[in-house]
């Protein structure tokens, strides 16, 4: 009985978790597409920040950034409480949390947009911070289990987990980049709106790196870690 109770939670968690991955793809790739068709060869993605596609009055297309972000992290949020559920550890539960925060905080930033902009720098150092931590929190599940299904999750997490540090680390590898330094307190807004635009935004860049490995990474975790016919494996 215990099992297929598993079972069905395993379920619901892969269910909701594709769903929300889907939610954030749909809306991401609209989004770009469209900006790419109306402005041609003027829209270089890497010259809008995410926060940028999703400002109203600047970009025509927020509302569908904005709506992927909002409804798939929720969707995902769903996804880690069951999660949280099947977590049998301290530390797996730990991990499960601080994603559950991580995902809230990322849909924060589709409900709260560059509009609202305290709201939305608050939210988005709260998914910088919590995605690191969340990471590392992963390292620690998978080198504890040490199972070969959890190889992908492990590496995305590591490819996560050195995304955020090196934001979060921004003050030592930015100067050697040839980049202006900015000043304290300023990286979040940093990240979201420069203006005027440096050549390389590399905190955009590497935003956009943390939203498609985060993408990546949930993915591995539904394939992996949810999906129903793994569960006697474990």
């Amino acid at each position: 009985m215990i099992i297929n109770k598993t079972e069905k939670i395993a379920r619901l968690a892969y269910l909701f978790g594709l769903l929300g991955l889907f939610g954030l793809f749909l809306g991401i790739v609209l989004s770009v597409t469209f900006e790419y068709i109306q402005y041609g060869e003027q829209y270089r993605f890497f010259q809008f920040s995410l926060s940028e596609l999703g400002t109203y009055n600047r970009s025509s297309t927020a509302i569908l950034i904005n709506g992927g972000l909002f409804f798939g992290s929720l969707s995902l949020t769903m996804s880690c409480l069951f999660g949280l559920q099947m977590s049998n550890r301290f530390s797996s539960g730990l991990m499960w949390l601080s994603l559950i925060v991580t995902f809230i905080s990322l849909a924060a930033i589709g409900l709260f947009p560059l509009n609202v902009h305290h709201l939305h720098l608050h939210a988005v150092s709260i998914y910088i911070y919590f995605g690191f931590l969340s990471a590392a929190l992963c390292v620690v599940e998978c080198a504890i289990e040490r199972k070969p299904p959890l190889c992908m999750p492990f590496i995305l997490s590591c490819l996560v987990l050195i995304i955020h540090g090196a934001i979060l680390s921004h003050e030592y590898w930015r100067e050697s980049l040839g980049a202006k330094p900015i000043s304290d307190g300023m990286l979040f807004q940093a990240i979201v709106s420069q203006s005027p635009k440096p050549e390389v935004w590399w905190l955009s860049i590497l935003f956009w790196g943390s939203i498609v490995s985060m993408w990546l990474w949930m993915l591995s975790i539904c394939r992996w870690y949810f999906l129903p016919h793994r569960q006697g494996k474990k």
